[in-house]
């Protein structure tokens, strides 16, 4: 087995477990099979850059679980998905948040 592969495996593990996913959970939302996410958390096999995608999308650390090296972890998993949500949002959802958010902001400022 290659070392790089087991290293790659065991960070992707450790990003599945800080979301709370299951292994189903997360081939499902890589876009791929149960043994073929099973082959990478093992250490069999890397995951290619379309499961990667998908999986930074919904704020997994891609590039910790690629080089070992995190970015902003600071950011809980929630966090992470409202960004990345966030980022895939047509402007009319985000102009419509954003007012709504500023909205909420005065109202609760108010009241202090």
């Amino acid at each position: 087995m290659n070392t790089r592969n087991q290293e790659i495996g065991l960070r992707l593990l450790r990003e599945r477990t800080r979301f709370g996913f299951t292994q189903t959970e997360m081939a499902k939302r890589g876009g791929v099979g149960m043994s073929t996410y099973c082959s990478y958390e093992k250490g069999e096999s890397m995951p290619k850059a379309d499961a990667l995608q998908l999986w930074a999308k919904i704020g997994v650390d891609v590039l910790y679980v690629i080089t070992g090296q995190g970015t902003d972890r600071t950011l809980t998993p929630d966090e992470m998905m409202l960004l990345g949500s966030w980022r895939d949002s047509p402007e009319e959802l985000r102009s419509a948040w954003l007012a709504f958010y500023r909205a909420y902001g005065k109202a609760v400022r108010k009241e202090d």
